[in-house]
């Protein structure tokens, strides 16, 4: 009787994980796709921001004779300082959603061990593909392989394989702020010279 029970508990706990582990998935995956989902969104709200800088900057040039001076010089720094703090704000929500990822992950390596499942762990051995000295990777049931570039830049742990979400998330502001600050600089020189 007492055996039973506890082989019961352990079905009842074993469920329990499956259910928590296979939720944690879910929510894994949900906020991978916003994180790529915001990062797109920002891309093309500063390109939009950064066209109508051009646009304006241009415009504001080819008009200066009409237009006051105050509107002429003031108004492409707004516009520069709008689009320098969405990528500030595009950083932030981009940190923050990764270390919620990170979180997540930290939770579904500990899920995994309490499975106890060797040799199906999709989170906790995800390592093994990385690894440089391993170039090919056979399936738990020796029926299938997944070979990995193993040289060069291309290879998984190499510059191209090992670019991740959180690289974008930081060069790609980064590069943007770069370019705001170069029309800054550009537009206070105009300024400057009249």
């Amino acid at each position: 009787m007492n055996e039973d029970n506890k082989n019961n508990m352990d079905k009842n706990y074993n469920s329990d994980t499956v259910k928590k582990y296979l939720a944690l998935l879910k929510i894994i995956a949900t906020m991978e796709n916003r994180l790529s989902w915001s990062e797109f969104i920002y891309s093309f709200l500063n390109i939009i921001v950064l066209f109508f800088i051009i646009g304006l900057t241009f415009y504001l040039t080819d008009n200066q004779r009409q237009i006051p001076f105050f509107i002429w010089s003031i108004s492409p720094l707004l516009c520069i300082v709008v689009g320098e703090t969405l990528c500030v704000y595009w950083v932030i929500s981009s940190m923050r959603i990764q270390l919620k990822l990170k979180l997540r992950y930290f939770q579904a390596r500990g899920l995994e061990r309490k499975m106890n499942s060797i040799g199906e762990y999709i989170i906790s051995e995800e390592f093994i593909f990385f690894d440089s000295n391993i170039k090919v990777i056979e399936s738990f049931d020796k029926k299938e392989t997944v070979e990995y570039p193993s040289t060069g830049t291309v290879r998984m742990d190499g510059f191209a394989g090992s670019v991740k979400p959180r690289h974008l998330s930081w060069i790609l502001p980064v590069l943007f702020f770069l370019i705001y600050c170069i029309f800054f600089i550009w537009t206070v020189l105009q300024v400057i010279a009249i």
